[in-house]
Formats: C-alpha cells, structure tokens, sequence
C-alpha cells in the first residue's frame, strides 16, 4: 500500500528519486514535471505544455521522514528537474539532469556546480565501473542541442554524440 509522505516543502511533481548506495535511509527527490522548455502552463487538452515546475532537489537523510532544500531553486524560475542519480561507488557524487542544464554536487547535495548547459536533460546514466563516465539525453518539444552526450571525466568535457536511430549508446 502506498503512503502520502509530505516533504514541509510545496511540492507539485516528483519527477526523480535517488537513494544513496547501500544506504536506504538517504535519498533524493527531483522536483518539477516540465515538459516544454520556457511555455508550461497546467492544461488537458495541450499536452505540450503539461507539468509543474520545481523548487530543486530536496534531500533526506532519515528514510524521507524530513526533507531539507539541496539545489535550492524557487518557483519563480520556473525549472523543473528531471532526474537524480547517485555515483553507485561514492555516495557524495550526486548529480542532476534539469531543464536547464546538468548538474552535479561532490559532497553529498550542500553545493552544486553546473557542470552542463544543454538544455531539458531527461535522463542521466553513469557508468557502474567507472562512474566519471555518464551519458546524458537532453531535448524535448524541439529544444536546441537535443541529443546524447558523454563526459568521460566526470563532466568537464561533454561530447554530443552521433547515434544512428537504431543503434542504443553506449560507454565505450
């Protein structure tokens, strides 16, 4: 059975949960379900501007009893954030995919650093071996940049990638 749990944050949409590895007690939450960048609005009929924005990552370190603000954002940037994901061998690598760019933090969500600005990132995959290696996917509703891109030491460099329709990515 599921169970409401409030966060003492005002939170529309939770797009995102992480868990820190081997550690189910700490875990993320991504806030906002954005679905066109700079036009979203509530709405049925228009699917292209559906979804809620954000207020950043919230963090908790007792199971989700109590949330504190991690990527401390407002409603009034109106951002969303589509994914979270936690380096699976150090669990203060945590990084996050947004609607305006690719962001990680190296201690455990206190700080961030923007680390890529390529547009309404939906998704983030880090390589299990050798976690400076991620893939993102970024774009949405004609977004510009959209694509596959890969940062092999975690996220100073990102290359876009040439994928053939067909063909899956990988991290060699």
């Amino acid at each position: 059975a599921w169970e409401y749990v409030s966060t003492g944050h005002p939170v529309l949409g939770v797009s995102s949960i992480a868990f820190a590895p081997g550690d189910s007690s700490v875990m993320y939450i991504g806030t906002g379900e954005v679905y066109s960048y700079d036009d979203t609005q509530g709405g049925i009929a228009v699917r292209l501007t559906r979804g809620s924005f954000g207020i950043g990552v919230l963090k908790s370190t007792d199971g989700g009893a109590t949330w504190s603000k991690s990527l401390d954002w407002s409603y009034q940037q109106q951002r969303g954030v589509w994914v979270v994901r936690v380096d699976p061998l150090d669990p203060d690598v945590v990084w996050a995919g947004t609607t305006v760019g690719t962001y990680k933090s190296l201690d455990a969500g206190a700080t961030w650093t923007q680390v890529d600005d390529t547009i309404m990132v939906n998704d983030l995959a880090i390589h299990p071996a050798n976690p400076d290696t991620v893939i993102i996917a970024c774009g949405n509703l004609g977004s510009v940049g959209h694509g596959l891109y890969r940062t092999t030491d975690g996220g100073l460099n990102w290359t876009k990638l040439n994928v053939a329709a067909a063909s899956a990515p990988s991290f060699e």
